[in-house]
């Protein structure tokens, strides 16, 4: 169930952030509000079908034998690419278990993944190319889209590299800084040695802090949103529940921005709270 969970979240994750980072691109080019809405709405809209699919196949799973698998995919949602090994925290996982819940699990999520083979069954008879796909102007985008290539090949060393020469061209872009914290959390995922585990972390939470430093007026809001989460998740790891708590307020005030985490932050405070 474990495992049924983590892939089905993990193929959200990567095609919900590709599909925020183009969005966010073409909504800088949108010349008026209602434009800008529009491109929104169509991001909200993919994001749906995406979580639909996720549905669907949770439920093969669950039908497979993995009864846990949407309990499991709720408990791992925002932490795809925190860097940090739930192993410590399944005890309490499953002991939050509420087994009336999992029985109604196929009924819960029967709409959504009708609306997912319906929605399977219309791109196989769309062949053709729709021209949906948006075109990458911007070079820093374009080279963080095929350095997010590379980690999902979990080369890591070499999309480290690839980043930090990039950062050498663009020493002020957020966007970097963001990317190498969320790296070096992942990279810190396969490591068993304890210490070696920790400076990978330390790591990414200077990168994340950099993230905050550079940060201007026209800095993506749900970048920073991310970035408070992932750093406050950091703080939460080196027991600092108060620091975390006011970066988790930090992305609250964010607000409920498209591609956000506001949803993440807000269940994290209140998780922190609840243990004060």
């Amino acid at each position: 169930s474990l495992v049924a969970a983590v892939d089905a979240r993990q193929i959200e994750f990567k095609k919900t952030r590709v599909a925020t980072a183009q969005a966010r691109l073409k909504i800088e080019r949108q010349k008026t509000v209602e434009e800008k809405k529009a491109v929104s709405a169509e991001l909200e809209a993919f994001k749906k079908s995406v979580s639909d699919e996720t549905a669907a196949q949770l439920s093969e799973a669950y039908e497979n034998g993995a009864v846990l698998s949407f309990y499991f995919a709720e408990q791992l949602k925002g932490l795809e690419d925190s860097g940090f090994d739930i192993a410590g925290s399944l005890r309490d996982i499953i002991l939050s278990l509420d087994t009336t819940k999992e029985a109604n699990r196929l009924p819960q999520f029967a709409e959504a993944r009708k609306r997912a083979l319906l929605a399977s069954e219309e791109r196989r008879k769309n062949v053709k190319n729709t021209g949906g796909e948006i075109v990458i102007e911007s070079p820093v985008t374009r080279r963080l889209l095929e350095i997010e290539k590379v980690i999902e090949t979990k080369s890591y060393a070499k999309a480290e590299t690839e980043l930090k020469r990039l950062l050498e061209e663009n020493p002020s872009e957020s966007r970097i800084y963001y990317a190498l914290g969320r790296l070096a959390g992942l990279s810190a995922e396969s490591i068993t040695d304890t210490q070696a585990r920790n400076r990978r972390l330390m790591e990414a939470k200077v990168h994340y802090t950099n993230v905050i430093r550079t940060a201007t007026s026209k800095t993506d809001p749900a970048l920073l949103s991310h970035n408070y989460v992932a750093l406050g998740r950091i703080y939460e790891f080196l027991d600092d529940s108060a620091y975390a708590l006011k970066l988790y307020e930090a992305a609250i005030k964010v607000g409920e921005v498209t591609g956000g985490a506001h949803k993440e932050a807000a269940a994290a405070q209140q998780r922190l709270m609840k243990e004060q």
